[in-house]
């Protein structure tokens, strides 16, 4: 639940970006199709915005202080395989 919170309070501050990596692109689309298959299993009407990820994710790579961070978690999204079985280990990705 700490982490929602983090993230709901960089999507706040992330809301205007500029121009979009592939990277954040790629990375919060594979997040997305885990988080709507994890809200639908749990019954939760909290939804993900595949949007406000990216525009969150980009802020975050732009900036040289947590650019590592966005690094370490596309390395993590990417290193987690494919398919439904990977949805757990991208949703441990926090």
């Amino acid at each position: 639940m700490q982490v929602r919170v983090f993230v709901a309070l960089i999507l706040l501050f992330a809301a205007c970006t500029a121009e979009t990596s592939r990277q954040c692109r790629r990375v919060c689309a594979r997040q997305g199709e885990c988080e709507s298959y994890a809200t639908t299993a749990e019954g939760s009407d909290t939804a993900f915005d595949e949007g406000e990820c990216v525009a969150a994710c980009a802020a975050l790579e732009r900036d040289p202080s947590t650019a590592g961070l966005v690094k370490s978690h596309v390395e993590c999204v990417e290193n987690a395989g494919s398919g439904s079985a990977a949805c757990s280990a991208i949703l441990d990705c926090r």
